[in-house]
């Protein structure tokens, strides 16, 4: 069986998403991310996504935990704006992670090659608007496979300190 190509990210810029990320939690965030959203997102596990729309732009939400969610939006899009007419007790701020953006098919690919998880979660498959944590060479990542704005692509999520290692696994020969 020959050896998987490296999956060369060279071609996409730490960082330079074509998208927002925004991260809010708190009491509230569970009927924030319904009254944003729809009740679409009460049925999501921590780690499932789905496409929604917010004001009639195309969105992506995350469950991370019971009230906690991460949500990818056009970068013109204010969140906190759509959160300031609710009556809710929720925290909300940039998504502060680093990120690469992957082709879905070649990057989970090679996820599943260089990366792992504890035994609860999986890499293979990740299906479609599911997020996974694991790590790479001992650094914390979060893999999400989703659908942006209609195509499917994995975005790795590590901490800024982290990347360029991260960076290095996926460029490395297998």
């Amino acid at each position: 069986m020959a050896a998987a190509a490296p999956v060369s990210i060279a071609s996409s810029p730490m960082d330079e998403l074509d998208c927002r990320l925004w991260d809010f939690a708190g009491v509230d965030g569970l009927q924030t991310a319904i009254a944003l959203f729809s009740a679409a997102v009460s049925h999501l596990a921590p780690f499932q996504s789905c496409a929604v729309s917010l004001n009639s732009a195309p969105a992506t939400v995350l469950r991370l935990c019971e009230n906690n969610f991460r949500v990818a939006l056009p970068e013109n899009v204010d969140f906190r704006a759509a959160l300031t007419p609710l009556p809710s007790n929720v925290w909300v701020k940039p998504c502060q992670t680093a990120n690469l953006v992957l082709p879905a098919a070649a990057g989970l690919e090679r996820l599943a090659q260089v990366a792992v998880t504890k035994p609860r979660f999986r890499l293979s498959p990740l299906p479609l608007h599911r997020a996974v944590p694991a790590r790479i060479d001992g650094t914390a990542i979060l893999a999400w496979h989703q659908l942006w704005p209609e195509h499917p692509r994995l975005l790795i999520q590590t901490a800024r300190v982290d990347i360029e290692s991260v960076q290095a696994a996926f460029d490395r020969e297998a």
